[in-house]
């Protein structure tokens, strides 16, 4: 019998390097089931696609581990393969707030993780793709949006999800106010907005923006927030409630679709997964239904609620 090829692709940096005393282990796992592996380390932005391009093909399954950005180039490099010869990925999360893992349930250890990502169960989600560019949960523009990759890694580490919130908090106050169009499948419509944000998530930088059970990702929809410009005090007091608590008011306009346009007379800059995803007068974001396979817990069996991964 052939054994089964697969390809390890980690990011020894990500988060706070909790890979690192895992590492054996988690090749272990995978030698135990005498498979044919190979290892790749990335050493820069771009590293984890361009494996998975130049050797995802013929693979069983691709492995990876790292933070959001790790996932984000996984993705992008899956996608660029012919949807025949794609294999199926399993993650191991070791960043910072991972968003992704969060939304479909991974547990929130290394080493469980990775016997889920050398497992059998496995399922298909959505993906996203904004002009042309892949992303796994969000794509955004506006404020706190800047946050994840202008964040040092150094403070992200310290404080975590809590750096991602207080740096965007001071930032809210000097925060720009943009005119849009958006256009669904359903409508079209104009606004004065601070805050848009195209996801396919239930979490985006760890915080809960969506009523629990309302998000699935994998319906081949996409989930729109956007925040209308705060007039005064006490309208900028209900839109940090919305971002820090998740308590919907007026001022949120909340879209699901399959299809989505932003357009905006000056460019906007947007975040792919927390990535610099470049500048934009329009955005044209739409889903690919179930386009990559996860190997993962269906039912979400030791998950514990918790946003914090650790070793």
């Amino acid at each position: 019998m052939e054994k089964e090829k697969v390809l390890f692709v980690y990011n020894p940096r990500a988060g706070k390097g909790t890979l690192r005393n895992k590492l054996a282990d988690i090749i272990d796992l995978m030698m135990k089931r005498q498979w044919d592996v190979s290892i790749a380390a990335t050493q820069k932005a771009g590293d984890a696609a361009e494996y998975i391009i130049q050797k995802g093909i013929g693979c069983d399954r691709v492995i990876c581990s790292g933070g959001d950005g790790t996932l984000h180039e996984v993705i992008h490099g899956l996608m660029t393969l012919p949807p025949d010869m794609r294999p199926a990925c399993g993650y191991i999360p070791t960043g910072t707030v991972n968003d992704f893992a969060n939304s479909i349930r991974l547990p929130k250890r290394v080493i469980p993780c990775a016997q889920i990502a050398v497992g059998d169960k496995k399922d298909a989600y959505d993906v996203g793709d904004m002009n042309g560019n892949f992303f796994s949960y969000v794509a955004a523009f506006g404020a706190f949006t800047s946050v994840s990759y202008e964040t040092p890694q150094a403070t992200k580490n310290l404080f975590g999800k809590t750096a991602y919130i207080l740096d965007g908090a001071v930032k809210l106050g000097k925060t720009k106010s943009y005119h849009i169009k958006v256009q669904t499948d359903l409508e079209t419509w104009e606004q004065d907005c601070i805050l848009g944000m195209v996801t396919n998530a239930k979490s985006v930088a760890g915080l809960k923006l969506y009523k629990k059970n309302s998000v699935s990702l994998k319906d081949g929809l996409l989930d729109g927030i956007f925040v209308k410009t705060p007039k005064n005090p006490i309208e900028l007091n209900q839109v940090m409630a919305f971002l820090l608590h998740g308590k919907a008011n007026s001022h949120v306009k909340v879209i699901h679709s399959s299809h989505v346009e932003i357009s905006c007379k000056e460019a906007l800059a947007y975040t792919l997964d927390g990535e610099n995803g470049g500048k934009h007068k329009k955005a044209v974001i739409q889903n690919h239904p179930q386009a990559i396979t996860y190997f993962c817990d269906k039912y979400g069996q030791g998950y514990d609620g918790s946003d914090a991964y650790v070793a």
